[in-house]
């Protein structure tokens, strides 16, 4: 029962008193009968200024909380005129002043943080108390893949991992944090790209080693062959170790792209001799199924040769005696080339384009550290992968469009 219904039930009560009084005072005695008529009248105008000093303002505050309640923090309580209850009024401003300030804050910086999640390089999901992906940022959306998503699952929280992805060079550190929220610990993971500082770290360390072996050897080499000229097969066994050892520092002495404006298809097409060329003679079947649609990329036209010739020189390797072909497609902005080759198995994969890995028996790991810096440097996203339904092997190179 609200407080106002136990006022009402006392005037009432004192009503009913007084009507009793006068009514029993009507019949025996007319002075009294007038003086308990007017001290109810009395009683019941002090009844009306209490209700109106008292219960009226206290409807007043429970109208203030509902405010609050309901999140409206732009309305404030007017003074009733009675002292302790401006009191609480003007206590009650002051908390509803403070309380929007907070709002406002709390507002601008969530505001703030959702605009740098949101812009943020790095991916961000978001995930409630069971472990369930609530949200996550469009960084996120473009690295998610399923690599990193086993990965996350098997993360215990605190710790993070690195995940290369198969078939390609992309390299991510994957962190499980937690923020508190409300009392809750919020789960939350972090993925990090790490493909552009561990490429420039390796291509430092691998260059200041190349350079000093080739610098030593070369040296060495010119020096015992003056000496040793009347032994023909050791002089031609030290060249071809100077040759071998120059290949090395061939890969540390890729030029800058000079890119210009080509179309995609005309560029495979003036690179086509070169390419049957590489299957001469061989039971490889070499097709090209060129776009007509203009595709115009920027392109350094020598070092994109280089690339395309590598690709396929490595798709007649893995084809090998068999007989096989070879498919180079171009789409807007997009190059294709498949093989039925002996394909990638997946323990492989996961090691592809890292410095000096092969699977040849004679190999250097030369190949692929080539084909992926000259495309990185052309800002190129690229894969190489074997498709588990038609076992066909793809080396998918995508071109920036601007």
């Amino acid at each position: 029962m609200k407080l106002k219904h136990y006022f009402v039930l006392l005037a009432l009560c004192i009503v009913l008193l007084a009507g009793a009084a006068l009514y029993s005072a009507f019949n025996t005695n007319s002075t009294l009968f007038y003086a308990i008529e007017g001290f109810t009248i009395v009683l019941l105008c002090y009844l009306g200024y209490f209700y109106r000093k008292t219960i009226r303002p206290y409807d007043t505050l429970i109208g203030g909380m509902e405010l609050v309640k309901d999140l409206d923090l732009t309305t404030r309580l007017a003074p009733s005129g009675q002292h302790e209850t401006d009191l609480i009024v003007r206590t009650f401003n002051d908390l509803l002043t403070r309380l929007r300030s907070e709002h406002l804050t709390l507002e601008e910086q969530y505001s703030f943080l959702s605009l740098l999640i949101e812009a943020s390089p790095m991916g961000i999901v978001q995930c409630d108390i069971d472990g369930k992906t609530t949200s996550m940022n469009p960084a996120a959306r473009e690295m998610l893949s399923p690599s990193i998503e086993e990965a996350m699952k098997a993360l215990p929280m605190g710790q993070s991992t690195t995940v290369r992805l198969t078939g390609g060079p992309q390299l991510f550190r994957i962190s499980h944090l937690s923020f508190p929220d409300r009392g809750f610990q919020h789960p939350f993971f972090l993925i990090e790209p790490l493909t552009a500082e561990v490429r420039q770290a390796e291509k430092a360390a691998y260059e200041r080693i190349i350079r000093m072996i080739a610098h030593e050897v070369n040296n060495s080499v010119a020096g015992i062959v003056n000496l040793i000229d009347s032994e023909p097969a050791a002089a031609d066994r030290l060249k071809a170790l100077s040759a071998f050892v120059t290949r090395f520092a061939e890969v540390v002495k890729i030029p800058k792209p000079q890119l210009q404006l080509c179309d995609l298809s005309e560029e495979v097409e003036a690179c086509q001799p070169f390419l049957e060329n590489l299957c001469a003679g061989k039971p490889v079947r070499l097709e090209f199924c060129l776009t007509d649609e203009a595709s115009p990329v920027h392109l350094d036209t020598v070092l994109f040769q280089q690339v395309l010739i590598n690709i396929v020189k490595n798709a007649v390797e893995s084809i090998g005696n068999n007989e096989g072909h070879i498919t180079v497609t171009t789409t807007p902005y997009q190059l294709v080339v498949a093989d039925n080759g002996r394909g990638i198995p997946a323990e492989v994969a996961q090691h592809l384009f890292t410095p000096f890995y092969s699977t040849k028996p004679q190999g250097q790991g030369l190949g692929l550290l080539l084909i992926r810096d000259i495309l990185t440097a052309h800002g190129c996203t690229f894969s190489l992968l074997t498709d588990p339904d038609d076992h066909l092997t793809r080396f998918t190179i995508r071109f920036v469009t601007k």
